[in-house]
């Protein structure tokens, strides 16, 4: 059994995501697709132009975000910004570093007092094996082993193996998370950022999208009243050619119902070219789609509703706002780098005072295999020390710093004025909310009554109490009520749209956040 637009639409949009709480169920529905009257009606005024394509609302944000090429440069900017965290990890990894070298020498020698010179033939070879690493509280170290060989038809044969351990300790300047993962912290929360901005792109793309999706189908609803209105005087027209044939009417009538045939033909004229320009600015957002986008038939899914459920106090919007919207969570995460570049500057000001200690053993042999490194071997050495080094009269990290805690300050009033800002935008879209809401009432009425009017010029012209310039504009007035109720109902949805950006939850609402970008 086919599943009406009003279960397509709640199914798609998600209305238990968490972004709902305040507005549980509200305002998010649609009625079942349009009868087969209002298709036949449309059909009539469509050129035939490729394979068609079956959207619901929701169906069509989502194909936006797979195939629009926006959301698709905008999708590769967190994945970007990821490459810098993960350069800035590198500066924790630990390094090897394996050195080898062998030379050899062939040298003429003097040995005391004999006059003929020596040849001295010399091979020496050195082998390192040394594994370094920083760690983020300030500490270096490297461990180290080594082999070095001495071979020559003079000297005895020696060869010597070493191992040794260094370590570094930072005890002001460097020392601590605070100073040495800086840098990879705020390169985190630049990916934070680039995610939120993301979502925010994605957002105002599923925004745009719906609003085309609607614009598209109040264009349609047009052509179908422009041409019932056409019908309407055309009807007018042959009922007056034949008041004229027999005698009820004068000729001169007929001037003014032509030219209102004329002018409505007008009318629908601009009302499908309007209908074909908003198809295409859809199948623009959607994306290339399919191999000719642009001769796809759109079939739209969903019509506009108006739910009974009334809205939430202002107040709860604006909370909801303040925790969801993308650009101030994008704010909110400057600030927090803006403390991280205080917190780093201000550890530049102190000294650099470093502690270090160095550990090794060295084994001497006359044969390689006996001069392997030997943390037992006898021969040892140990050092250890400090190194104080304090610029005078260190102006560059206290400028850092200056700057730092200003643009930290600088960024703080810029959270507040946004947060208000937000609660503005909130606010004129729940106002708009109320006022389109309204506005499907009034004009509801209005056609109401202009069709009670317009039959009942109809019948006065029948019966002669009225002329054919009251009728028509009764038929004006008409179509211009229910252009104005077709239109009321889709501003409705775009204002709630708009509430919904404002509140930042639009994604959440359409159950698209769940589901990834």
């Amino acid at each position: 059994m086919r599943r009406s637009g009003r279960h397509i639409y709640q199914g798609l949009c998600g209305l238990d995501s968490p972004a709902a709480l305040v507005l549980v169920g509200l305002l998010c529905a649609v009625v079942p697709a349009r009868g087969e009257a209002d298709r036949a009606v449309e059909t009539q005024h469509r050129a035939p132009r490729g394979a068609s394509l079956r959207l619901g609302v929701c169906d069509a944000i989502l194909m936006a975000l797979e195939h629009n090429q926006t959301v698709a440069i905008s999708r590769l900017d967190p994945a970007i910004t990821e490459t810098y965290a993960a350069e800035h990890r590198a500066a924790f990894d630990p390094e090897l570093s394996i050195t080898a070298e062998r030379s050899e020498a062939k040298t003429q020698r003097r040995l005391g007092s004999q006059p003929a010179p020596f040849d001295l033939e010399d091979e020496q070879f050195e082998g390192t094996v040394a594994l370094s690493q920083t760690l983020p509280t300030g500490t270096s170290f490297t461990v180290s082993a080594g082999m070095t060989g001495s071979v020559s038809n003079l000297y005895t044969d020696q060869y010597t193996g070493t191992a040794g351990l260094t370590v570094t300790q930072s005890l002001l300047r460097g020392v601590g998370f605070g100073a040495n993962l800086g840098r990879l912290r705020r390169a985190r929360l630049d990916v934070a950022i680039s995610e939120a901005e993301l979502r925010g792109v994605a957002q105002q793309v599923a925004a745009d999208v719906e609003q085309r999706y609607w614009d598209y189908y109040v264009a349609g609803q047009e052509v179908a009243i422009q041409a019932a209105s056409l019908k309407l005087a055309t009807q007018q027209l042959a009922e007056s050619l034949e008041r004229v044939r027999v005698g009820k009417l004068p000729e001169l009538e007929l001037a003014a119902v032509e030219a209102e045939v004329a002018a409505r033909q007008s009318n629908l004229i601009d009302a499908e070219s309007a209908h074909e320009k908003a198809r295409l600015y859809l199948l623009n957002r959607l994306g290339p789609v399919a191999e000719a986008p642009w001769s796809l038939v759109i079939e739209q899914l969903d019509a506009p509703f108006t739910p009974d459920d009334t809205l939430d106090a202002v107040e709860a919007h604006e909370q909801v706002a303040l925790r969801y919207r993308p650009d101030l969570e994008q704010a909110r995460l400057a600030l927090k780098k803006g403390d991280l570049a205080v917190a780093e500057t201000a550890n530049g000001l102190l000294p650099r005072l470093d502690l270090f200690l160095t550990l090794g053993r060295t084994t001497y042999a006359q044969s390689f295999e006996e001069a392997y490194p030997d943390l037992q071997s006898p021969y040892y050495q140990v050092s250890a020390g400090v190194a104080l080094d304090f610029p005078v009269p260190n102006r560059a990290p206290s400028a850092q710093l200056r700057r730092a805690r200003l643009s930290r300050e600088q960024q703080s009033l810029a959270v507040a004025n946004m947060e208000r800002l937000v609660e503005l935008d909130v606010r004129r879209a729940y106002l708009e909310v109320v006022r389109s809401r309204q506005q499907i009432t009034a004009t509801r009425l209005t056609r109401e009554l202009q069709e009670k009017k317009l039959a009942a010029e109809v019948e006065k012209f029948r019966v002669g109490r009225a002329t054919n310039f009251l009728v028509l504009q009764a038929q004006r007035d008409l179509t211009g009520s229910q252009l104005g109720e077709a239109r009321a109902k889709v501003s409705y949805l775009t204002a709630l749209v708009q509430l919904y950006v404002a509140e930042g939850t639009l994604l959440d609402r359409r159950g698209i956040a769940d589901r990834g970008i």
